[in-house]
């Protein structure tokens, strides 16, 4: 199964000489976080030793079976639940596509793809570059310039795009799109945010640019072969599209007099699966990848817990 957080929407950076009145409409879009799952058609191995049965609205029925007979059956409640039978383009209708309107109206959103290694996380994110299996990433990359080029208007309003790829590797962070730069760092930002050190952006102009990033970055991000997966992520990817937008409400393009500038960022990560050694048959410097990614994981799971206990004085980001 795949898990896909979605959070959305906390207000991104916003310039304007009337900035109260704009600022103010971001009670219409107040801060949520919204979990999805998506089964995947079961593998030879898995048919005889459990059953998953998609309910809706959002429920997922899980009937283990531990080669002693059925166990009990375990129900689960998401937002949403999509079947093996249901395709990339329902999962982002539902899921990915509110989180990409509200990035357009000067947002953050993130997009976070959890699971075990093998459940079909970069399928779901990337998919094909075109066509009915294109993934999360490419569908939402499209309907950000369908609003660039629907919505443009020169000299009155415009737009710019920005794309940044990293990946952390053991818990190194490293540009996909600048081979070598290894080792970045963590910093934070009054104006910008938390933000790695160093890593590069690239102005990118159409769907097509943003396609050949994503090639490149998957050239360099670390993939290997376990008993699990042909080809497994041994990193986790984060993809970030910054989508810049400013608009003269007078005094022409010279002199932009009631000018608003918006900032807003959209993550979409894919997140290196959790792998269970006896399946995985990881050893040598896949059992160290696979301590990290675990690690990592329990890590994230810590953070989530924190922020959703409503009574944590503290949350472990560090």
């Amino acid at each position: 199964m795949v898990v896909l957080a979605v959070e959305s929407a906390s207000l991104g950076r916003l310039s304007s000489s009337s900035a109260s009145s704009e600022a103010s409409s971001s009670a219409d879009w107040p801060e949520t976080v919204r979990v999805a799952v998506r089964v995947r058609p079961p593998l030879a191995r898995e048919v005889s030793t459990e059953e998953l049965t998609v309910r809706a609205p959002g429920e997922v029925t899980a009937w283990p079976d531990d080669g002693l007979g059925p166990g009990p059956r375990y129900s689960f409640t998401f937002d949403a639940a999509f079947s093996p039978s249901e395709g990339q383009a329902a999962v982002y209708d539902a899921v990915a596509r509110p989180a990409v309107s509200s990035t357009l109206a000067g947002f953050n959103a993130s997009i976070i793809a959890y699971g075990h290694t093998g459940a079909g996380k970069t399928h779901t994110m990337e998919g094909a570059p075109d066509g009915a299996q294109r993934g999360i990433i490419p569908r939402a990359v499209a309907d950000i310039f369908e609003h660039v080029e629907r919505s443009a208007r020169p000299g009155a309003r415009r737009f710019l795009v920005r794309a940044s790829y990293l990946q952390i590797y053991n818990e190194v962070l490293s540009d996909l799109l600048k081979p070598g730069r290894n080792g970045l760092a963590i910093r934070e930002d009054r104006k910008k945010g938390l933000r790695a050190e160093g890593l590069s952006e690239w102005v990118v102009r159409s769907p097509a640019e943003v396609d050949g990033l994503l090639r490149r970055g998957a050239e360099t991000r670390a993939t290997a072969a376990t008993a699990a997966n042909d080809a497994s992520s041994r990193s986790h990817a984060v993809f970030c599209l910054t989508f810049e937008q400013s608009e003269a409400s007078g005094g022409g393009e010279a002199c932009p007099r009631g000018s608003v500038f918006r900032s807003s960022k959209l993550n979409l990560v894919d997140l290196a699966g959790s792998e269970r050694l006896r399946v995985s048959g990881a050893s040598g410097q896949r059992l160290e990848e696979c301590k990290y990614i675990n690690g990592s994981l329990a890590a994230l799971g810590n953070v989530v817990a924190a922020l959703t206990s409503g009574t944590a004085r503290h949350v472990p980001y560090r």
